[in-house]
């Protein structure tokens, strides 16, 4: 496909193509960004897309990892840390949650959960520091002001949950924090503590 003065690949082709030479941790985070539906603009392609690039260009080494991470892959992964917690997860053998999971708060406010586990009605949240530090995300706001509002919007959703669960996204390179924290608000598992 030309781009200018370029020839470049396809979205599609060029996931595809990164995915079949990476580990499963970032073929996911690959897949995940490539169909991310809430993007601006939109996803780069569909999980359709991908699966019909690998059908077409068969018999490739990393086909079977390809495979693999597309099976994985969810459109409403936001970002890497919600990929990489969702295999952590995954490897630990917790229940599948699912993204985003849309709440109206009683004071009317609108909260979405990174991650949710629905048969225990339980809530999790991965954040990075940026939210109490980078200006984009403060948004005129104090660090101070946007970490009571932060714990605000949080007692507010414990109140309508069963379980909460928060972690700073480099929690998810150490499986055992993950464990601690999902075991500690109650959440199972068939895996004893890594």
């Amino acid at each position: 496909m030309p781009a200018g003065a370029h020839a470049v690949t396809s979205p599609a082709q060029t996931a595809l193509d990164l995915v079949r030479c990476e580990r499963f941790l970032p073929a996911v985070a690959i897949a995940d960004q490539a169909i991310w539906v809430n993007r601006r603009g939109g996803a780069l392609t569909t999980i359709d897309a991908l699966w019909a690039r690998l059908d077409a260009d068969p018999g490739h080494r990393g086909d079977a990892r390809a495979a693999r991470a597309f099976a994985f892959a969810q459109p409403l992964a936001a970002n890497v840390r919600e990929s990489h917690s969702r295999v952590v997860i995954t490897r630990l053998r917790f229940p599948h949650p699912r993204l985003q999971e849309r709440r109206v708060l009683p004071s009317g406010r609108v909260a979405y959960a990174d991650l949710y586990f629905p048969e225990y009605d339980h809530w999790c949240e991965i954040d990075g520091r940026a939210k109490y530090s980078d200006p984009i995300f403060l948004d005129g706001r104090t660090p101070q002001e946007a970490l009571i509002d932060e714990k605000n919007r949080e007692n507010e959703i414990r109140r309508v949950v069963r379980a909460f669960s928060r972690w700073e996204a480099t929690d998810a390179d150490h499986p055992r924090r993950i464990w601690d924290i999902l075991t500690s608000a109650g959440l199972p598992t068939s895996l004893p503590r890594p």
